[in-house]
Formats: structure tokens, C-alpha cells, sequence
């Protein structure tokens, strides 16, 4: 029987992430060069603001999954079959509602761009329960070619939309809805024939659904706040600013959301690979040492190659109009560090016993961000929205250490670092190579793993 793995599971995420983000830059490649500046920006925000709002029929419920199933493989079929029958009774009314509001909104949108942004929004959702539950019985890799093939589906459709010389950003949504639900019933097939129902025994709190609910309300509040962490900035700016201003960080922020591959990767493996040893502390804070020398190691080749990457990529992909991001990622990018820094901690907090106290960073999160951004983006526009974003994710690090009870210096010196490095790699200065600094811990952390590594193979 396979068991989550923090390695394994990791290189399966971030490899077909990395992949499914290759295909994921081409479709957005074809979509800044098939549609007006405005339009593209349009459909990024109402793509967006679904996203956000059917969050909320998530309801918490597959981290629940990841958490408790790793525990009780057995019951794994038990577990998600319950959680679809309640996420299918809370998407009736989100389902009306958010049809209401979309129109009241965008009242010159066409009805069919609202109602394919809507499926690809309830489409990601409802495959979530049995990802989860694919992940917490250590198959993280059919999860994996999944995200690849929805993907690759959506690319294949945005490029034949491209060929035909289609200018409507309706047409891409549908192509896109399209790659979601042909991905949803792959993962449903799947995941119903991998599901076990071997007798295993859940925890308490799955006894009921009224249980069930109350256990997962903090991830749940979690869940619906949680998407302004990448989307809020995009929403202020359409408020605040203009579409073609939205576009422009968009495009910015792509890059930046695909350099967080490998810590998404890493989150999505760490929650069940602490939930298993939940209940046993000294396991549990070797496997957050473990995650957190990982972090270190990973941090100075993430900056220097996403630097490199992107200040190479954009000028020749995008047109004119976008060569502003490259100044904008650079930004971004000390909040990839801030976030790649933090996810010991603030996963810690999710599989911990008191999953409150993660709701309440998230909140935090969102609120610096958000306050920062009303202040930034009238006076400096996109870079004011990037800087916001930053100051977000510098909050994640610094109190999900501090509600986590740890004192570690290193990590806040070396988020300052990354602050400063990106600074001056966003005006183009010689003391950006500061940032080779982390290059020491680096070296010390990889140590650290290769002795952990010979010691398990001993074992």
C-alpha cells in the first residue's frame, strides 16, 4: 500500500505542474495575442471572480480529506462520497446566486462568457474531493497526469481557436470549460476505482455531517477568503485602475504563479504527510524540520532562475505593451520568497489541532494586502499592486511563525534578503547580487537533507 511521501509526492506535483504551467503560459500567450488588451483583462477578472466565489462550495471539506484518509486509507471511498453529497446540497444556492450577481455586474457581457467562466469555476471544485482523497492514499501522480490533461485539452482548444482566427474571449472560455470537465470525469473515473472500502475507521468528527461541517468550518472560512492571497490585487486594480491595467499584471503574475508551483507542490504533499503524525509531536517536528530545510534550499535557485527565465521570456513572447511585467515579476517575486519561506509553518497550522488559527492568518493575509494595495495603487498603479502583494505574503511568513510558537531568525533574514534582492533586480541594479548570500544557507540545508537521506536508507 502507498503512503503519502514528502519527496515523491512533491516531484509528482511540481513535475506535472511545471509541465501543465509550460502549456498553461502558451494558452496565455495565444490569448494576449488573440484578444484586445481589455477584453483579455475582462476575462481574467471574471474567470477570477468565479473562482472566488464557488471557493465557498468547497467548504473545507477535501482538506479534511488529506488530513484524516492518510490515517484511514480504508475508508477512503466512504470519505469522499460523503463530501460530494454535501458539496453538491451547498453548490444549489451558490449556483443561483452567483448566476444573479454576475449578470448585475458585467451587464454587457455575453451570457455565454458567464456561464463558461461559471463551469470551469464548478468544475475545478467538484474534482477537488477525490484529488484529495488521491493524494492521501500516496497516488499524488494520477493527480499529477490529471492536471496535465486538462491542461493540455485547454492549450489544444486555445490554439485552434487562434488558428481560426477567433477574437471573442467567449469562445476561449468555452474551450476552457471544455479541458476542465473532460479532466473532471477522468478524475472521478479514477479516483472512484483507486477509493477503498476496507472497514477503516474515521475520526469522530466524521460521524455525522453536522460533525463533519463544524470540523471543516476553519478551512472552509479558510477557503473563502483564501483566493484573495493571488486574485485580490487583480480585483483593485480593475476597480481602482483599468482592464489594460489588470492584463498587464496578469501577465506578471503568471509568471510568479508559475515559479509557486513547487511550493503549491510541496503544500498540497506536506498536509498529509504531517496529518499522519499529527498526534505525534516528536514525528511531527522532524517532518516540519525536514520541510523547512527543503524551503532553504530551493529559495536561491528559484530566484535566480525565475529572474533569468522571465526577464528573458516575456520581451520575446508578449508584445510591446507587456514589457512592463518584467519590472512587475521581479516585484512579485520577493513574495514567491516570502511564500516558499512560510509553508512549514502555515501548513503546520492547517494539520494541526486548532485549524482556527491558520483561518486567522489567511484573514490577516488578506487584510495587509488588501489595505496596502487601496493606498499603493492609486499612487504607483500596477508596481503599487505588486508591492501590496508582497507586504501579503511577508505577513504569511512572519505571524505563521510567530502562531506556530517558533523563534527561528534565519528565515526572517533571509526574507529580508529576498526583499532587497528583488528590489534591485526590479530597477536593474548591480546590488541585486546580494541576493547570492542564500546561496550559504542553501549549502547548508542540502547537508542537512543528504544526512537525513543516508540515515533513512540505514534505517
Amino acid at each position: 500500500m502507498r503512503r503519502p511521501k514528502l519527496g515523491r509526492d512533491t516531484l509528482w506535483l511540481a513535475s506535472s505542474d511545471g509541465f501543465a504551467i509550460i502549456l498553461g503560459l502558451i494558452g496565455q500567450i495565444i490569448l494576449a495575442k488573440a484578444l484586445l488588451q481589455s477584453d483579455y483583462g475582462l476575462l481574467v477578472v471574471i474567470l477570477d471572480a468565479f473562482a472566488t466565489m464557488y471557493i465557498l462550495i468547497d467548504a473545507g471539506l477535501p482538506t479534511i480529506i488529506a488530513r484524516d484518509v492518510p490515517r484511514s486509507p480504508g475508508a477512503s471511498r466512504k470519505a469522499v462520497r460523503r463530501v460530494l453529497k454535501l458539496q453538491a446540497l451547498i453548490a444549489i444556492p451558490f449556483l443561483i446566486g452567483s448566476g444573479i450577481l454576475a449578470t448585475l455586474v458585467w451587464e454587457e457581457a455575453p451570457p455565454g462568457l458567464l456561464f463558461a467562466c461559471s463551469l470551469v469555476a464548478f468544475g475545478h471544485i467538484m474534482s477537488y474531493p477525490h484529488k484529495a482523497m488521491l493524494r492521501a492514499i500516496g497516488e499524488a501522480r494520477i493527480e499529477s497526469l490529471l492536471k496535465l490533461i486538462e491542461r493540455a485539452i485547454t492549450t489544444g482548444f486555445y490554439w485552434l481557436f487562434l488558428s481560426n482566427n477567433y477574437d471573442s474571449p467567449e469562445i476561449y472560455a468555452c474551450g476552457f470549460s471544455i479541458g476542465v470537465f473532460i479532466s473532471l470525469i477522468g478524475t472521478l473515473w479514477v479516483g472512484e476505482r483507486l477509493s477503498r472500502d476496507e472497514g477503516d475507521t474515521l475520526p469522530d468528527s466524521w460521524n455525522s455531517s453536522k460533525s463533519l461541517l463544524i470540523s471543516a468550518l476553519p478551512f472552509a472560512v479558510t477557503l473563502g477568503i483564501l483566493p484573495y492571497v493571488t486574485k485580490l490585487e487583480k480585483f483593485l486594480l480593475a476597480g481602482l485602475a483599468t482592464y489594460d491595467d489588470v492584463s498587464l499584471y496578469h501577465v506578471a503574475q503568471l509568471a510568479w504563479i508559475a515559479g509557486l508551483m513547487l511550493p503549491q507542490a510541496m503544500r498540497a504533499a506536506l498536509l498529509p504527510y504531517l496529518g499522519e503524525v499529527r498526534d505525534k509531536p516528536r514525528k511531527f517536528s522532524s517532518r516540519m524540520l525536514k520541510a523547512h530545510h527543503w524551503t532553504i534550499a530551493i529559495l536561491p535557485v528559484g530566484i535566480i532562475s525565475g529572474h533569468v527565465i522571465v526577464s528573458f521570456s516575456i520581451p520575446r513572447v508578449f508584445d510591446s505593451e507587456y514589457a512592463q511585467a518584467v519590472e512587475i515579476f521581479d516585484i512579485l517575486l520577493a513574495g514567491w520568497a516570502m511564500t516558499l519561506l512560510s509553508i512549514p509553518w502555515y501548513v503546520a497550522l492547517q494539520a494541526g489541532k486548532n485549524p482556527w488559527r491558520f483561518t486567522g492568518l489567511i484573514s490577516l493575509v488578506i487584510f495587509a494586502a488588501g489595505l496596502s494595495g487601496w493606498i499603493l495603487i492609486p499612487i504607483t498603479g500596477v508596481q503599487g499592486a505588486a508591492w501590496a502583494s508582497v507586504i501579503g505574503c511577508s505577513v504569511m511568513l512572519s505571524f505563521s511563525k510567530l502562531l506556530c510558537g517558533d523563534s527561528d531568525r534565519l528565515t526572517d533574514l533571509l526574507g529580508l534578503l529576498c526583499v532587497a534582492t528583488c528590489y534591485f533586480l526590479s530597477i536593474n541594479s548591480n546590488l541585486a547580487l546580494i541576493g547570492l548570500i542564500t546561496l550559504i544557507p542553501a549549502k547548508t540545508s542540502i547537508d542537512f537533507l543528504l544526512a537525513q537521506a543516508e540515515i533513512s536508507e540505514e534505517e
